[in-house]
């Protein structure tokens, strides 16, 4: 698969593309795909990607999020602009995720109430005119989405689910949520973050592909059990990173529904509940008291994202002016590592080109070589702290990530390190781990997320 525009590519040995067609620089010297040589950290063409921050339910639109989407429309131009596909497990299913949005098309008809959001009327009319067999894109039961599956299923197959919508619709956007079903597809809910950033980079790399440009939806708290709902803002961290890594838009629903009463979820307690008038489900209420509901919400968001989309990648207008969260500083050396500014932390850089200071880590190897490149990440803490630090990469890398208090290696891990850290400052560093085959270095993420409370792998 060659390489898009200002995308992170994989094919074989993993490479990052350059940025230039974002408007930026490229990843720098160290690098860093999120701008660590200074800037504002949200314009093209300045320094840098986007920061998604972790406490919101949507990710920032800036110009270079806007930037990003168009050079992925540029790379499919005979896809529909007023059509979107689906892609997903129940919660896609479900006539609760837009299937209201569709107005009159299908009876029963839905009560839509924009809560004075006039503005998203055009993106409703524009959609619903991109009409795929007698449905618009809301209520289009869709080939890409089936109860209980996972990411692995909508690639898989001659065609995949995946690919047989998007023959089905020709869209220019696609709704993909993944997550819950995914935590179950190992043997360890930290195990399946492996399988299942490999399915869902696989699936986006498809997609941004053919020109069609995702809008990616995290997963919902979990009341069903309780280490399940111990994971799940590690799990919405990691979708996260995967859409900051490519700048494109998010919803987080472990945030947007958190809040709520029951944290929006059906007596299951795994699906999100749905505001009920006069024993009707209205999913588009989007006023005070519909909003109190997980689908109004999840809806409403959503609608907020395609316009967004809509407005910057079709209309061609300038994304509003975001106060970004600045850019990570450093160059990630020992001399100049990284700072870990924020927790949860999320950062995708690459090995490649790093310095390679750390052969060994003493204390807490097995004789492994770590003699090829790394990048260091420095970590204060102002009181103890359970940390879930997690590494990931593509096929074609290995990185290892290790924990370190001064020079003591205290724990290391090809994934994944649980621990409780002391105040003070610490590093963190992923380093590449060497082979027959040589040093297997590149394109990682790494995501630092404070343990739920009581979690005892922490």
């Amino acid at each position: 698969m060659s390489p898009l525009p200002c995308s992170i590519r994989y094919a074989g040995a993993i490479a990052v593309a350059a940025l230039t067609a974002c408007g930026g620089d490229g990843p720098d010297a160290a690098g860093s795909l999120d701008g660590g040589d200074g800037g504002d950290g949200g314009d093209a063409g300045v320094a840098g990607l986007t920061r998604y921050p972790a406490d919101v339910e949507t990710s920032p639109v800036t110009e270079a999020v806007a930037a990003r989407m168009r050079a992925i429309a540029a790379a499919g131009p005979g896809q529909r602009d007023d059509v979107f596909m689906k892609i997903g497990a129940s919660g896609t299913v479900s006539t609760h995720f837009l299937f209201c949005l569709a107005g009159t098309n299908h009876q029963p008809s839905y009560t839509i109430d924009l809560g004075g959001r006039d503005a998203l009327a055009a993106t409703l009319a524009h959609f619903r005119g991109g009409l795929v067999g007698g449905d618009t894109p809301f209520d289009r039961a869709t080939l890409a989405a089936e109860v209980g599956r996972n990411a692995g299923w909508a690639i898989t197959g001659a065609p995949s689910p995946v690919e047989a919508e998007l023959a089905a619709t020709t869209p220019r956007f696609a709704f993909v949520n993944y997550g819950t079903n995914d935590m179950g597809a190992a043997a360890s809910y930290g195990a399946a973050l492996v399988p299942f950033w490999e399915r869902m980079g696989t699936l986006l790399d498809q997609l941004e592909a053919a020109g069609v440009v995702p809008i990616i939806t995290g997963l919902n708290p979990r009341a069903d059990a309780a280490d399940a709902a111990r994971w799940v803002p590690t799990w919405d961290s990691v979708t996260r990173a995967l859409a900051e890594a490519r700048q494109v838009p998010y919803l987080s629903l472990q945030v947007a529904s958190s809040p709520l009463a029951d944290l929006g979820l059906a007596a299951d307690g795994i699906h999100g509940n749905v505001f009920v008038d006069a024993g009707r489900a209205e999913p588009c209420m989007f006023t005070a008291e519909g909003l109190a509901f997980n689908y109004d919400v999840r809806n409403l968001r959503s609608l907020e994202l395609l316009d967004a989309a809509r407005r910057t990648v079709l209309a061609g207008e300038t994304a509003p002016a975001v106060p970004p969260l600045p850019p990570v500083a450093g160059s990630g050396t020992t001399a100049d590592p990284f700072v870990v500014d924020t927790l949860p932390f999320t950062h995708t850089a690459s090995t490649g080109g790093g310095e390679a200071a750390r052969n060994a880590y003493p204390g807490c190897d097995q004789g492994q070589d770590e003699s090829g490149p790394e990048r260091v990440y420095a970590l204060h803490l102002d009181q103890p702290t359970a940390l879930r630090v997690v590494a990931l990469d593509r096929e074609g890398v290995d990185v290892d990530v290790h924990v370190l208090t001064g020079d003591a290696c205290l724990e290391r891990n090809d994934r994944l390190v649980d621990r409780t850290l002391v105040a003070g400052d610490h590093i963190v560093v992923v380093d590449s781990f060497v082979s027959s085959a040589g040093a297997q270095a590149g394109v990682y993420t790494l995501v630092l997320q404070p343990c739920a409370a009581a979690d005892p792998g922490c």
